[in-house]
């Protein structure tokens, strides 16, 4: 029962797998660079895709992480703005060495998903009484609010995306960590390099007196 519980929520909630960034730096440089990076600016021309369409983005620090927000200009409405479908909520921690780690997660805005009934209530309440087959009625219904759940979804789910590839975007500046090589000779180490390497050198024993290509 559980399970299926918390996989309703996860269909019905979030709208984005967890996403895992490791990268260089402190907390508080990695935070700074968010905030820093949603403010459009003529020193950061690199980041101006981030911003088309009027598009812009809110960083509300919290205790260890961020809560970032998006929405963007609607084009034939004057100051208007589409509303924020999605909240990508980010925990921010020292992952040693002088790298961090942020792990990242979305969710449908509370308001945004009670939106989904809205129209679908509505409209069933004037379908109830048509004088159709209670099957259609049924079908209609439910078409409706399936229609309203895939739009109101796929909408939250881009946003995030927009807000998650913002976040990738900004600490790109950022060394990613560097993870070390496995030294060859290690004895809990297998490698075919030395095998190769004989291979090769026998190859070039036999065919180094060859004649070189095209000539006879």
């Amino acid at each position: 029962m559980t399970s299926l519980r918390q996989n309703l929520v996860n269909r019905l909630w979030y709208v984005q797998p967890v996403v895992v960034l490791i990268v260089k730096g402190t907390p508080g440089e990695c935070l700074r660079a968010i905030q820093d990076a949603a403010r459009p600016n003529l020193q950061r021309l690199h980041l101006r895709n981030l911003f088309m369409g009027g598009r812009r983005y809110f960083v509300d620090p919290s205790r260890g992480g961020f809560r970032l927000t998006s929405n963007s200009s609607i084009p034939w409405r004057r100051r208007a703005r589409t509303s924020t479908a999605a909240v990508v909520y980010g925990k921010i921690s020292s992952a040693g060495e002088g790298m961090t780690r942020i792990e990242m997660w979305a969710r449908m805005r509370l308001f945004f998903l009670l939106d989904i009934f809205f129209v679908p209530v509505f409209m069933a309440s004037i379908l109830i009484f048509a004088p159709w087959p209670p099957l259609l009625i049924g079908g209609l219904i439910g078409a409706l609010f399936s229609l309203s759940w895939i739009w109101h979804r796929l909408t939250a789910a881009l946003q995030a995306a927009d807000i998650l590839y913002f976040v990738e975007k900004a600490l790109e500046d950022q060394s990613p960590q560097n993870i070390p090589m496995l030294a060859e000779g290690a004895p809990d180490v297998i490698t075919q390099n030395s095998e190769f390497r004989q291979q090769w050198q026998k190859f070039y024993e036999q065919h180094k007196n060859d004649p070189p290509v095209g000539q006879s």
